[in-house]
């Protein structure tokens, strides 16, 4: 089974001022993501507005990612859910032939009633059946208003190509029951947030808006538990809360792209109807951002 545990930035999509792909700005911003302690990107995720592109738009950015990050040694993590079954095998086999490591599915949510524990494990199974790589669940009730089960979970883990789960509901006791029946799943904080607590009962690593702009701390944070230097991990875990809020709960992709252009990637315009943000949170993402920068495990 392949390791993908690590640090994984879900990069956002670059647009121009009329709302189109930006290629050559994402080519950019991925050269500057490799040279970062990052073990590879993810895209398109919630962070990606991967609700608003198109399937060819997807995989105009996976051919693109696919060959930046041929022979870097870094994973490609492609979002590929869908709302039906045939439609995620589809983006699912498409990403695999541009070069993507491993699928994110996040749950199909539209018919929310329908989505009972039997029918999330036959769409997986279905998926995973027909995928040529590893597939990752993506569990985020914030958005599709679906938080899967322990016991869903477990079930979906018996298969051999579900190899890990991104969780973004910051649910350490669910997650700690998963673990604790399935150890060797490989299961990732969706949370810059609840990275240490996430690491403290198992999990491999975090898939995290915050890696965006913070992958130096983070990873100080991942090596920190790793060699038993919890004092440091606890540290650098406290001083990214406030940086982690704000660019998810408070303010968003518009946010994330805002970090992004202070800090010199291309972080560029989201797509309507997200909004563009207003002078206080422009003002409160400097303050914070200067933070970071003054951080010693950010240089």
């Amino acid at each position: 089974m392949i390791n993908l545990s690590g640090i994984y930035p879900p990069i956002p999509t670059p647009f121009t001022n009329d709302e189109q792909l930006a290629l050559d700005q994402l080519a950019a911003n991925v050269q500057r993501w490799l040279a970062q302690p990052l073990d590879g990107l993810v895209t398109p995720g919630s962070n990606s507005e991967a609700a608003f592109l198109t399937p060819a738009e997807k995989l105009a950015i996976w051919n693109q990612c696919g060959v930046l990050l041929q022979g870097t040694g870094k994973y490609l993590i492609a979002g590929t859910g869908a709302e039906t079954t045939a439609e995620t095998i589809a983006l699912t086999q498409a990403a695999a032939a541009a070069g993507a490591t491993a699928a994110l599915v996040i749950t199909p949510s539209f018919f929310k009633a329908a989505m009972t524990h039997s029918a999330l494990v036959a769409h997986f199974q279905q998926v995973a059946e027909a995928a040529p790589i590893p597939i990752l669940v993506y569990n985020v009730p914030a958005f599709t208003g679906i938080d899967l089960t322990p016991a869903t979970i477990l079930t979906l883990a018996e298969h051999p190509r579900i190899v890990g789960m991104k969780d973004s509901s910051a649910n350490v006791s669910k997650v700690a029951q998963v673990l604790a029946a399935r150890p060797q799943f490989q299961v990732f904080s969706g949370s810059g947030s609840a990275l240490l607590p996430f690491l403290s009962i198992g999990a491999v690593g975090g898939i995290m808006a915050l890696a965006n702009v913070a992958a130096v701390p983070l990873r100080r944070l991942l090596d920190a538990f790793a060699t038993g230097d919890l004092a440091t991990a606890r540290r650098v875990q406290l001083a990214l809360v406030e940086l982690n809020t704000a660019i998810t709960a408070c303010y968003g992709v518009p946010g994330l792209k805002y970090a992004l252009d202070q800090l010199g990637w291309y972080g560029g315009p989201s797509r309507r109807p997200l909004p563009p943000l207003d002078a206080a949170a422009r003002a409160d993402l400097d303050r914070l951002l200067h933070k970071l920068h003054a951080m010693p495990a950010a240089r």
